[in-house]
């Protein structure tokens, strides 16, 4: 068949489906157009699924090759247990790893108060740092996980948020952190 063939024999079938008939051509082809629009996207997710799979599986695996702790007698399990935690000293570089996270996050910490917490006979020093923090809750609730995440020996003690308006986008917060660090290293 010749183009021209071609060209009138497509119109004879179109005049024959009408409008409505057109139509359902159109809605067939676009309800493809979606199926294979989220088969792509689901296979994407199922590929990220399974990459997140078997990292957990080879954690799963490092941490059962691991001794049993079971056997170590009790000093040698405190010996390990204040073993993760830095001495004293490394104090300042935890605090440079927390205005990080808060820069990461675009929020600046223009004062903050610090005070240790310690009486004479406790092996782990706690300090708590108090930081008000200005930003949207986007950025604050961002920057309160990143210092946990990245800092294995903080906890959030206490977290006191306020906002002047209802529709205020910026949030002001109070962030009560204690570090604990070793203080016979």
């Amino acid at each position: 068949m010749t183009r021209v063939a071609l060209q009138r024999q497509l119109r004879y079938r179109m005049d024959q489906l009408g409008i409505t008939g057109g139509l359902g051509i159109v809605l067939l082809l676009m309800a493809l157009a979606g199926w294979y629009t989220l088969v792509r996207t689901s296979e994407k997710d199922l590929a990220s699924t399974q990459r997140k799979l078997q990292s957990l599986q080879q954690q799963v695996a490092t941490k059962s090759s691991l001794p049993v702790n079971s056997a170590l007698d009790h000093e040698e399990q405190l010996r390990v247990f204040y073993s993760g935690f830095a001495p004293t000293d490394k104090l300042p570089e935890t605090l440079q790893r927390i205005y990080k996270a808060a820069e990461k996050q675009g929020l600046a910490l223009e004062t903050g108060e610090y005070a240790r917490l310690q009486t004479g006979t406790d092996r782990l020093a706690r300090f708590r740092v108090s930081l008000p923090v200005k930003g949207s809750f986007r950025q604050v609730l961002g920057f309160m996980d990143s210092v946990l995440q990245e800092n294995n020996t903080v906890a959030l003690e206490n977290a006191v948020f306020k906002r002047d308006k209802v529709d205020d986008e910026a949030i002001e917060a109070k962030l009560v952190y204690l570090v604990y660090m070793d203080t016979q290293p």
